[in-house]
Order: C-alpha cells, then structure tokens, then sequence
C-alpha cells in the first residue's frame, strides 16, 4: 500500500468521482493518478491539467475528461 502526503487522501476522497472515471473509463494507473495528486497539491494545478502536462493522459483523453466534468 501506498503512503500518500498529507491531504492527499482528502484530495482524492474530493475527486473519488474523478478518479473513478479515469480509472474505470480511461485506464489510468494507480500510480499515475496519485502522482499527479501529489503534484496537483505542490503546483496548485487541476488533476486532468496535472496528467496531461507529465503525459499521463493523451490530450484526446483531457478533451473526454472536460466532456466528462462537463456533464
């Protein structure tokens, strides 16, 4: 099991939907997800933009997460 940092845990319980989606739907790994989780709390940045700008997430699959959020 994986230690995450400090409101870390909150940020994912905030995004469960979130990241349910992308790991249901779009096949994210774990590790990718809490990567950029980590990285959403030091740049202040939004999970979708997070995996995007490390190339976790293609930009096909950012445009299908907006559409997603969208809803």
């Amino acid at each position: 099991m994986t230690v995450l940092p400090s409101g870390v845990n909150e940020q994912i319980q905030t995004d469960s939907k979130l990241v349910r989606y992308l790991r249901e739907e779009l096949a994210v790994s774990d590790d990718f997800i809490e990567l950029a989780l980590r990285h959403c709390e030091q740049e202040r940045g939004t999970l979708p933009m997070v995996l995007w700008r490390y190339g976790f997430v293609s930009i096909n699959q950012l445009d299908q997460i907006f559409d997603w959020m969208a809803k």
